[in-house]
């Protein structure tokens, strides 16, 4: 009778496989129906109106690729605006000083912003909690002055600002479509990381260290790891700044930049893929529409997100899923008819 129970399960199991839930198909379907509206906005949309998306979708994969380290890695770092900033800089000070073609800039931009990342990460990774979110921000100040004082380089606080993109980019049409490939393609790249035997263990890290250690799992090598490509994708995020802007300052490598998208992760709700990808699209949208209404739009904004930490931690992504469940649950007790 045993045996019979296993092999009834295992058939189960197996159907159970076979057929892909509803909510993985309507996800998919959702994914599909709005990467399809992302790319007639390009035809429809006004030229503001495609820079601002444009510039959104930069932060989008900036989240996404923070809360690889916050919301799977349970690691909450600063220095990801140092990342960022470096991605960003990479295409400008190549442009400016050694009149580098745009590519190789935004190539050398990106590693030299994964040799800080193992640099910091080696050093950071050897504290915990508190004391590696402290380290971090120190590494974040660190390059935020010498962004600031190496003005030979960097033109100190003013900045690099010119022409410093091919023209079909500068235009808002291709910078909006380039924009939206990298930030579809670097996003699948996090989404198959995440779901990779490599960061189902980074997860099982973050809930329980002992026992992953006790399974005789390296937990620094993990999360060194994550932090390398963490960064990685914040310098892309910081590569598509300069294209939007055609700028780079010191400003974009403060500690309050590292906080953004931290904060788009938690509203979005960060343990899920996709929370900050909303996160990040309502922050961007409700800060543009609060700086034109309200002096002090960034207190709304830490009232919104005190909310969010008090009475939804789970943030939109959980929102969204609680509204799936009473709709399931008016439809079951409808009969399907809702």
């Amino acid at each position: 009778m045993h045996t019979d129970s296993l092999a009834s399960s295992a058939e189960h199991d197996q159907v159970h496989l076979a057929r892909p839930p509803a909510r993985t198909t309507a996800g998919t379907v959702a994914c599909v129906v709005v990467m399809g509206l992302l790319a007639l906005a390009g035809v429809v949309w006004s030229p503001a109106a495609l820079a601002n998306l444009q510039e959104a979708l930069g932060l989008v994969l900036f989240a996404v690729a923070t809360n690889l380290l916050l919301g799977y890695g349970g690691l909450v770092s600063f220095a990801q605006a140092a990342f960022y900033g470096i991605g960003a800089y990479g295409v400008a000070i190549g442009w400016l000083h050694w009149k580098l073609p745009f590519w190789l800039g935004g190539l050398a931009g990106i590693a030299a912003a994964a040799v800080a990342a193992v640099i910091v990460g080696v050093i950071s990774l050897r504290t915990r909690r508190l004391y590696f979110a402290l380290l971090t921000l120190a590494f974040t100040q660190l390059f935020f002055v010498i962004a600031d004082n190496q003005t030979a380089i960097t033109n100190g606080a003013t900045g690099i600002f010119g022409a410093m993109v091919p023209a079909w980019l500068a235009e808002p049409q291709g910078g909006y479509y380039f924009t939206l490939v990298v930030v579809v393609v670097v996003t699948l790249a996090c989404y198959a990381f995440v779901r990779s035997p490599f960061g189902l263990t980074l997860k099982a890290i973050r809930d329980n260290r002992e026992r992953a250690e006790a399974l005789g799992v390296n937990v620094y090598r993990h999360q060194l790891a994550a932090f390398v490509i963490s960064s990685i994708g914040c310098a892309i995020a910081g590569f598509l700044f300069a294209i939007y802007s055609q700028s780079a300052s010191p400003d974009l490598l403060s500690w309050t930049n590292s906080g953004e998208p931290i904060f788009m992760a938690v509203l979005g709700g960060m343990h899920t893929f996709l929370g900050p990808v909303a996160g990040a699209i309502v922050y961007f949208y409700a800060q543009s529409y609060l700086t034109q209404h309200i002096t002090d739009w960034q207190l709304v904004l830490g009232l919104l997100l005190l909310v969010i930490v008090l009475f939804k931690p789970s943030g939109l992504a959980g929102i969204g899923a609680d509204a799936g469940r009473a709709v399931r649950r008016l439809r079951a007790r409808t009969g399907g008819r809702a």
